[in-house]
């Protein structure tokens, strides 16, 4: 049997379906901290039903269902199942493969699944017991549980022996006989309890028969009258429902012909509307057809004026190159012409230019002037422009505000109307909310007085039957006393007889004439009995009185003196010695001389009760034999003839001789022992009149106790509904209480809203007054200021032309200044430029001749498209106009289907109206028909109920006699039926079962009686199975336990290389069979020590040797350890690696581990990677047997399973940082990545998972390339 998959669905981080497969051998799941790796430890010690949430590191069960994450949404479910393969000859089950399954919902609920059918955690607990699978045996084994098994207490380390010795079983079925004695010793005393109830029932029984015939005799005439009244009653309904079941059947056929007549105008609507979305759909068609012509046609007309646009450029650009090369020509005559009078103005210049310097200086002075006038003139206007735009930007603000200011006071005006009639409606709410308040707090006060005096009520009764209860206990437990008492006298009592009835302490002869069967054929009568019977004392006096008769006390009493010489010659005759003292009760026995009593002492017989008939013997036994409390009594010297014995039985003679009797023992004597029997038959009888007398007293608590209970248990839920009732108007009160609170605050926050709406209005009003009369002033000063700003502005426009005009002829006089000067300096250089100009405007008419050419040419292909396009244009016209009569006569069609549609849907709605009326008088109809029917119904329940008649039945009933043969009529049957129910209800309740239950209550006690034997019997055969089962498992326990150490010592000095180990029992005086199991460990080299003194590795260590030699004996299918070896050093774990491997045979083993040497000696590996934030997923690969190994990533098919997938090994060699050369395998030559399968990260640190520079390692743990196959 191994461990042979996990599934897990929403199980803590694994949110998704995850599915491992194993096999047999050494399996390695590995991982970062916090990636989700002991979450499979979790996950199988959940499924084989772990109930502690702190075992599964939660604070409840419900922590196990994936929470969600930033991404991702919680789940509302988490499934595990476990599968075990090969276990049907382990697990005792025709399964060749066993499925466990546990689910648990969020709402709390939860499910075991045995092979996909529900099942009982009982069920899955007992299928394991023995196996050494379960959540606290040995199969599980996490680091955290190592200081749980050798710190814990010896009595709960016990558990895994048990587990190995296969005792669990056992154990279980101890615990359930256990539970089933207490069960049984509890039916018993209920059973007691039942009987006596019974016997007290069955006497007032009797009482209640002839009520129950007078009753009955009532009831049977009843019935007949009833039944008759019932069939009149119903013969007439069953004529009104045959009716309505006619009129029903003709409204249903009109009902038809109305839906016939809706559905075809309803068909005749969907037509239409058919017809009409058809029509639609051709007129979209047409329409997009229509809108493509147009387009069409629009583009050809464009591309025409486009042409013809652009021909108009070419023939504006030749024209004005031709006009520019005709311009050019005309320059260079007039150029040359320039040349010829150069010279001749150049002798003017010098005459004009000192003219000009002249006339300039006059003009810049009036220029000044008049610049510096119109400056100070524009500041002036600017500023008045300034304010006049500050006037208009507020004169606009003002009127915005107003406005602003009148809707504000519009919509306050609407709020206080609001808020007036909310105060209103408020102050009448409160007002009512008030009153209802006040009634439910008066209301509330009653349930809550009711309540409390329901309470004390209940407190009364509950005090009385304790008290009660107390009294029954106290009587129980003092008839258990006397019970014992009594058991106690009676077997002293029959020991004493049986003593007696030896007769050890007489002679031969005495035995002989006591013995029943009358050896020695002596008369009837003759021998009375041994002397001790004859006599009686109290214990105060029975040593004096032994004392005294102490030669006698063994003698035989015969009946008369005449009778002992027969007596004699028997004894003598019998052939063998035979001694015997005989004492005669009658003749004889002459009266002794009297003597007085010393001092004050009294006659001992005064202080003896004496048999009938024995007296005379007595007194001359006891003649002068007087009784002193205390040696100091004793009279000196003794008078002659009399003797003298003590309390404690010292006797005194006459003549110097004394005694002193000291018995061997309690009844050692006849007359000790007589007497004991009778004073213990006195007390048994007084304990049987006590035991009689507590059982009444018993019986009269008990049916008080009863009595007390019922009113208890009424009280209590008066008590209940007077709290429930209570809890509800307080409730109400509260809600009630609460509405009124928040009433009368909104009353307080609407009566300040109106104050404030008030306030703002009074103080807008006020800011509207100001404001109007600020606009008015400003609006009324609108026109004067405009006055005044276009004065302004002509003075400067006059001004301004004025400067203008100096300005223009100072700059006139400086340009021609400035002319004659360049004109006068450089005379000889404009020669030259002239020059320039003539050759430049020669080139400039040759250009202008080619551009001309290139023109022509455009417009002649512009001309060509413009014709093509015309020709063009008359069919797209055509096509255009059809489009357009197409869309046009659909329309009109639509138009008209529309018509149709609205006068067929008119005819509907008339139509639907007629068949709703018709199926509102047919339903009307069909509630008094069924109303008839549930009467008539009624009354067939009633009669079932009632009588236990079939409708067949209560017809055939017979009508009643009526007045001789008559028949009834129903009045007068109603008359008698109510008379005979009056009579009824006069008798109160009646047992109408009383005869039969007294013959059942006789029955009931026959059979209690019957079913306290079978409890009894049943007792006794549970604890013959208790001891039996009891001595099984300490067998096997010590058989287990002893094998278990042999295998301990040799685990131990095997993986620490020498040193000692053992196991010890501790018993358990309270129970043998849980003894406790202590561990003695001394590692090489040190002394005998506590394990609590142990390293983290010594105690790791330690308790793997204990696993170890648990396994030698019974090992569990299969093992997860987690992180069970992070303690250990490279030297230790290789002794733990090679122990696992020396197990792989038997066993199964899983190991969730940081360390490399443990992955490299694994056959599987699976890694826990997170790669989502919250989210575990699975990668698996094969190891081969040596190297370090890398891990590949599961196949998605089927979905989260992670099957193995074996691994591509490419060798390499690659340069550790320090310089090393480090041997690793990969997925592809040149991967420089290194992860947890090759041992080491890139640094060189160990891959332990949160090491090294605390870096998440989910790429390292998956091994070299994963990245590279995740991308």
């Amino acid at each position: 049997m191994y461990l042979k998959s996990l599934e897990m669905t929403g199980f803590k981080s694994f949110a998704d379906r995850t599915k491992l497969v194993f096999e047999p051998g050494l399996i390695a799941i590995v991982g970062p901290n916090g990636c989700g790796k002991s979450n499979v430890s979790d996950a199988i010690r959940w499924v084989l039903g772990e109930q502690r949430p702190t075992a599964l590191r939660g604070a409840k069960m419900l922590d196990v269902i994936f929470n969600g994450t930033d991404s991702r949404s919680a789940m509302n479910m988490a499934e595990v199942s476990i599968t075990f393969a090969d276990c049907d000859s382990v697990l005792e089950t025709e399964f060749n493969e066993v499925t466990v399954t546990r689910r648990v919902f969020r709402t709390g609920e939860g499910a075991y699944f045995l092979n996909k059918n529900p099942c009982r955690l009982k069920d899955i607990h007992r299928m394991f017991m023995g196996t050494g699978i379960g959540t606290t045996s040995y199969s599980v084994m996490a680091q955290g549980q190592i200081d749980a098994i050798l710190s814990s207490r010896p009595e709960d380390r016990r558990a895994i022996f048990e587990e190995a010795a296969g005792i669990t079983k056992f154990k279980a079925d101890r615990k359930e006989a256990l539970r089933k004695l207490e069960q049984t010793e509890a039916n018993l005393l209920r059973l007691a309890d039942v009987i006596r109830e019974v016997k007290r029932q069955i006497g007032s029984l009797q009482r209640q028969a002839g009520r129950a015939r007078r009753y009955q005799e009532l009831k049977t005439e009843l019935r007949g009258l009833d039944l008759f009244v019932t069939r009149r009653r119903l013969a007439a309904l069953d004529g009104r429902l045959r009716e309505l079941d006619q009129e029903l059947s003709d409204l249903a056929s009109l009902e038809i012909k109305g839906q016939n007549l809706v559905a075809e105008a309803e068909s005749t609507t969907a037509e239409l509307h058919a017809a009409i979305r058809e029509n639609e759909q051709r007129i979209s068609e047409t329409g997009e057809a229509a809108a493509q012509d147009a387009s069409r046609l629009a583009h050809a007309g464009e591309l025409i004026q486009l042409n013809q646009q652009r021909i108009a450029e070419y023939q504006t650009w030749s024209d004005r190159d031709a006009r520019e090369a005709s311009e050019a020509s005309q320059q260079i005559g007039t150029i040359r012409e320039r040349l010829d009078t150069l010279e001749a103005d150049r002798r003017q210049l010098d005459e004009q230019l000192a003219r000009a310097r002249g006339t300039r200086d006059a003009i810049q002075r009036r220029v000044d002037e008049e610049r510096l006038a119109i400056e100070q003139m524009r500041r002036d206007l600017q500023r008045r422009r300034d304010e006049g735009l500050a006037r208009e930007r507020r004169t606009a603000q003002l009127q915005n505000q107003l406005a602003a200011m009148e809707a504000r006071q519009r919509n306050a005006h609407i709020q206080r109307e609001r808020l007036a009639a909310e105060h209103a409606q408020l102050q009448q709410t409160a007002a009512a909310r008030s009153e209802q308040r006040d009634a439910l707090e008066v209301e509330l006060q009653r349930l809550r007085r009711q309540a409390e005096d329901d309470a004390e009520a209940l407190a009364v009764l509950e005090d009385d039957r304790q008290t009660t209860a107390e009294k029954l206990r106290a009587a129980q437990e003092e008839s258990a006393r006397l019970h014992a008492q009594r058991a106690a006298r009676l077997a002293q009592i029959d020991l004493l007889t049986e003593q007696e009835a030896r007769a050890e302490s007489f002679q031969s002869g005495s035995r002989m004439l006591l013995d029943d069967a009358n050896p020695l054929q002596l008369a009837e009568g003759v021998v009375l009995g041994p002397l001790a019977g004859q006599f009686k004392a109290s214990a105060e006096y029975r040593p004096a009185l032994e004392a005294v008769l102490r030669a006698w006390i063994d003698a035989v009493v015969l009946r008369h003196a005449d009778e002992a010489p027969a007596v004699l010659r028997s004894l003598l005759a019998c052939g063998s010695p035979a001694g015997a003292r005989l004492v005669a009760a009658a003749g004889g026995h002459p009266p002794p001389s009297a003597v007085p009593p010393p001092g004050r002492l009294t006659p001992l017989r005064d202080h003896v009760q004496v048999a009938d008939g024995f007296r005379p013997a007595a007194e001359a036994l006891l003649a002068n034999v007087f009784l002193a409390g205390t040696l100091e009594e004793v009279p000196s010297p003794m008078p002659a003839g009399c003797t003298v014995v003590t309390l404690g039985g010292a006797v005194f003679h006459a003549g110097g001789r004394f005694e002193l009797w000291m018995p061997e023992g309690q009844a050692s004597s006849p007359l000790s022992r007589r007497m004991a029997i009778a004073d213990g038959q006195e007390q048994v009888t007084a304990i049987e009149r006590q035991l009689g007398a507590i059982k009444a007293r018993a019986a009269e608590l008990g049916a008080r106790q009863g009595t007390l209970q019922d009113a208890l248990n009424a009280s209590r839920h008066k008590l209940d509904d007077s709290r429930r009732q209570a809890a509800q108007k307080d409730g109400e009160w509260q809600s009630v209480r609460r509405d009124a609170e928040r009433t009368v605050e909104r009353m307080g926050i609407v009566a300040q809203e109106l104050e404030l709406a008030v306030g703002q209005t009074r103080g807008a009003e006020a800011e509207h007054r100001e404001l109007d009369t600020e606009l008015t002033a400003l609006m009324e000063g609108r026109a004067a200021f405009a006055d005044q700003l276009n004065e302004a502005q002509q003075l400067l426009q006059d001004r301004e032309a004025d400067y203008n005009e100096h300005n223009q002829a100072f700059t006139d006089a400086r340009i021609a200044e400035a002319n004659l000067a360049q004109q006068a300096g450089h005379l000889a250089s404009q020669s030259e430029i002239y020059e320039g100009r003539v050759a430049e405007l020669q080139r400039q008419i040759e250009g202008r001749s080619q551009g001309l050419q290139g023109y022509d040419d455009s417009i002649r292909k512009l001309q060509e498209q413009i014709r093509a396009t015309q020709e063009q244009l008359a069919p797209m016209q055509q096509r255009a106009a059809e489009s357009r009569r197409q869309l046009d006569e659909l329309r009109r069609l639509r138009d008209g289907k529309a018509r149709e549609l609205a006068r067929a849907e008119q005819e509907l709605a008339t139509r639907r109206q007629s068949l709703d009326q018709l199926r509102t008088h047919h339903g009307s109809r069909e509630v008094e028909l069924a109303e008839g029917r549930v009467r008539r119904q009624n009354h067939l329940d009633r009669v079932l109920a009632d009588y236990k008649l079939t409708p067949e039945q209560l017809v055939a009933e017979p009508d009643p006699r009526w007045n001789g043969d008559g028949e009834p009529d129903l009045e007068a049957a109603e008359a008698r039926l109510d008379r005979l129910n009056g009579e009824l209800q006069e008798m109160g309740p009646v047992n109408l079962v009383a005869i039969d239950e007294y013959k059942e209550h006789e029955e009931r006690y026959a059979l209690l009686k019957a079913q306290e034997d079978d409890l009894l019997k049943s007792k006794e055969q549970i604890l013959d199975l208790l001891r039996m089962i009891n001595k099984k498992t300490s067998e096997m326990f010590a058989s287990t336990f002893e094998q278990a150490n042999a295998n301990f010592e040799q685990m131990f000095t095997k993986l620490f290389n020498g040193g000692t180990a053992k196991l010890v029992l501790i018993e358990n005086p309270d129970d043998p069979l849980e003894c406790g199991v202590e561990i003695i460990a001394r590692p090489p080299g040190k002394r005998l020590q506590s394990i609590s003194l142990l390293s983290g590795g010594e105690r790791t260590m330690t308790a793997v040797s204990l696993l170890f030699a648990i396994y030698l004996i019974k090992p569990s299918p299969f093992c997860l350890l987690d992180e069970l070896d992070a303690a250990l050093d490279d030297s230790n774990i290789g002794r733990f690696v090679q122990a696992l491997k020396d197990f792989l045979a038997q066993s199964q083993f899983l190991l969730i581990t940081h360390n490399q040497h443990t992955i490299a000696s694994s056959g599987i590996v699976y890694g826990v990677t997170m790669p989502e934030k919250g989210v575990s997923k699975i990668l698996s690969m094969r190891l081969p047997d040596i190297g370090v190994r890398d891990l590949a990533i599961a196949t998605e098919a089927p979905p989260d399973e992670a099957p193995v997938i074996p691994a591509k090994r490419t060798r390499r060699r690659r340069e550790a940082p320090g310089g090393d050369v480090a041997e690793t395998t990969g997925d592809a030559p040149g991967d420089d990545e290194s992860g947890a399968a090759s041992g080491a990260h890139g640094d060189g640190h160990p891959a332990s998972g949160g090491g090294g520079d605390g870096e998440s390692a989910d790429a390292a743990t998956a091994g070299p390339g994963v990245e590279d196959r995740e991308a």
